[in-house]
């Protein structure tokens, strides 16, 4: 049970870590004014957060696509990080 807890830890580390990375780099990133109420093209605190945790989900969904390399970098890192903890995790149960 502590490896659960430990792994779910991890995960909103995670979150919160790429969230503050996704609102430090904002200005890499821009907002699908077709989806949104405010038409605002500059992305919140909330749509930073509400990515990275599509991204951990693995949805992916969101209003907000990267526009720069660095961005999309910064997307493919948590993606690769919520991959292999996933793929660790069905090795550590399946033993």
């Amino acid at each position: 049970m502590k490896y659960v807890l430990r792994t779910v830890a991890f995960h909103i580390v995670c979150l919160l870590l790429f969230g503050f990375t996704y609102l430090l780099f904002k200005e890499h990133f821009i907002r699908d004014v077709n989806f949104t109420i405010d038409n605002k093209k500059t992305p919140e605190v909330l749509d930073c957060f509400f990515l990275s945790t599509t991204i951990q989900a693995g949805v992916g969904y969101s209003d907000l696509y990267p526009m720069t390399d660095i961005a999309k970098i910064i997307m493919m890192i948590q993606q690769l990080v919520m991959i292999t903890t996933n793929v660790f995790l069905l090795y550590f149960f399946t033993l």
